[in-house]
């Protein structure tokens, strides 16, 4: 609400009021339900449920993290760097040229 993001109170006294509406961030009284904790500008607001599917558009940025499974098909573009380990399987295809 107003680009601020609020943390519903944990104190057991105040917390069942975060459901209501006279005490929500919009609300006349949401001092007594809610800590404003943050501020931000600029972001999409947040989905009422999370998603069951993944999204149809790929994100900004490369993960941080290596997937955990290995893909089914290979990839279009190999690596700037091979590997310092031999394949344990052979081409099916040799190169012509050798290797420098």
């Amino acid at each position: 609400y107003n680009n601020y993001v609020f943390e519903c109170k944990s104190d057991i006294h105040y917390s069942k009021f975060c459901k209501q509406a006279a005490y929500s961030p919009s609300g006349i009284y949401w001092s007594l339900a809610w800590n404003k904790i943050a501020w931000c500008e600029g972001t999409m607001a947040p989905t009422s449920t999370p998603s069951a599917e993944p999204s149809l558009t790929p994100s900004a940025a490369p993960s941080l993290e290596p997937s955990v499974s290995p893909s089914d098909e290979p990839s279009l573009k190999p690596s700037a760097s091979p590997s310092d380990e031999p394949s344990l399987k052979p081409s099916a295809e040799p190169s012509l040229k050798p290797s420098a």
